[in-house]
């Protein structure tokens, strides 16, 4: 029997090991991706049918990146 864990105690560097290594567990995905939007309330989100392309290449560019 396992131990489900806490995400809301873990901080954001435990939850995103924990994300890493429990890659097939939802629930520890939107939490991660819940607590990175509360932590910059300001982000973009985008949804499955969005074109990202641009972007990522605006992101990119930027930083002085290419693609």
């Amino acid at each position: 029997m396992s131990i489900k864990p806490d995400f809301a105690t873990m901080d954001t560097i435990e939850l995103r090991a924990y994300v890493l290594e429990h890659r097939n567990n939802e629930e520890a995905l939107h939490a991660y991706l819940d607590r990175l939007h509360i932590e910059n309330p300001n982000s973009q989100i985008y949804q499955p049918e969005d074109d990202v392309a641009e972007a990522v290449a605006d992101h990119l560019s930027k930083r002085g990146e290419e693609i």
